[in-house]
Order: C-alpha cells, then sequence, then structure tokens
C-alpha cells in the first residue's frame, strides 16, 4: 500500500506518520521526540524563495517494511529525479558481477583470507551540493508533529509546502556521483584508492585490503 492510503486508513494512520516524522526529523536538523538527529539534508522554504529559473520537483514516499531492523515500519522520502535537469555528470560504475565473484575467489584462495561486509549510514543525504535542488510536498503529507516543531503553517502555497534540497538524498540523478566523489576525497587521506582499470574496485596502497564497492555496500578482502 502507498503512504497516502497508510495515512487515511484509521488502523494504520498513526503508525506511519511516526514513521514519516522520523524520516522528515533525519533529512532535516532533527526531532525532540526521541532524541532523532538530523542531517540537515533539506530545509522548508516559501515558494517565493525558489528561484524562477528553477523547476521544482516532486516527493515521493516509499513505505516498508523491514523485520530485520530496530524500526520495522521504514519510510523513505525520495525526490523525483525525472524532474531534475542537472547540467553536471551523474555516471558513476560500481563493481559488477565478475569484479564480485574475482574478489571472493580472491579470498577463498588467500592463505588466513577474510571477508566481511560494510555500509555507509545516511550515505547520500550527508554529501553537500554546490548547487540545491527544489521539491514541494503535499501538506497533509507532512505529519502533525512536523507541522508545529518546524512552525510550516506560514509556508503553505495552495496546499503544498516547498523545500530547498542541499546535500545528496534519495532520487537525485546526482547523488550517487557526488556522494563517491566525496567518499573517495575521504578514502584517499587513509590510503586507499580505487584501481584505474576495473571501476568499484579499491585497494591499499601498502596493505593487503581490497574493496568492491556498489552503492554504499562494501565487500572488503
Amino acid at each position: 500500500r502507498e503512504y497516502r492510503q497508510l495515512i487515511r486508513d484509521p488502523k494504520t494512520k498513526e503508525l506511519w506518520e511516526h514513521s514519516a516524522s522520523n524520516e522528515f526529523g533525519c533529512l532535516m536538523t532533527g526531532l525532540k521526540r526521541g532524541n532523532i538527529q538530523g542531517t540537515t539534508t533539506m530545509r522548508f522554504i516559501h515558494r517565493k524563495d525558489v528561484p524562477c529559473n528553477r523547476d521544482v520537483t516532486y516527493a515521493k514516499f516509499v513505505c516498508e517494511y523491514k523485520p530485520n531492523k530496530v524500526k520495522t515500519e521504514r519510510t523513505r522520502i525520495t525526490v523525483g529525479g525525472d524532474r531534475i535537469d542537472y547540467p553536471g555528470e551523474v555516471a558513476t560504475r560500481g563493481a559488477d558481477i565478475t569484479t564480485i565473484k574475482c574478489l571472493l575467489n580472491s579470498v577463498i584462495s588467500t592463505k588466513n583470507g577474510r571477508f566481511c561486509t560494510a555500509d555507509v549510514k545516511n550515505f547520500y543525504l550527508n554529501t553537500p551540493m554546490t548547487r540545491p535542488e527544489y521539491m514541494k510536498i503535499k501538506v497533509e503529507f507532512i505529519p502533525q508533529e512536523i507541522q508545529q516543531e518546524y512552525e510550516i503553517a506560514n509556508k503553505i502555497v495552495d496546499g503544498y509546502v516547498y523545500v530547498e534540497i542541499t546535500k545528496g538524498m534519495y532520487g537525485l540523478p546526482q547523488a550517487g556521483i557526488l556522494a563517491n566523489q566525496q567518499l573517495s576525497r575521504r578514502l584517499a587521506n587513509y590510503g586507499f584508492k580505487q584501481t584505474s582499470h576495473t571501476p568499484g574496485l579499491w585497494k591499499h596502497e601498502n596493505k593487503n585490503i581490497h574493496f568492491a564497492l556498489v552503492g554504499d555496500e562494501f565487500g572488503i578482502q
């Protein structure tokens, strides 16, 4: 079921509005309830603050039940990427299946070889952007808790509230490459570099450590 259906059903409304509040808090400056820390990925603005030469995209709410997570009801706010006209490069290549197979075979064939996986929490959400993007959200989709805490009543225009996005976010076409570039800069400080001949395969300049990267998922030898 879609978010709009879940919050209109009295049986599920409170549960999924609570989940959506957590997501808003994470994307913004936090939420007092639950001590949720924000990433300052976006902020509420008035429609008049949107530059006249910029397109405004839409928000999509993705709701999933994750039985293996502490918070089983998970809501993600994603950006309508098809409405974003980004002028720069957006493509970034991760490791393909052949690279991953070779890495796993290397682990198996290496004496005392070890393998682990890791991922980066809020990977896209902490990547600064030099060019902000703009999005509008139906006010009925914003939980009352968020409306009150962020005092958005004077920002509602024709049933919508507008946001300015200043960091990478799910759905943005440039989010992947910007996050990858930032990751590259940070890992370089610790001696890790991506190999020039195999996209998505990284190695340490001195230590016998390799890893394959797909999105924010690491497979480390």
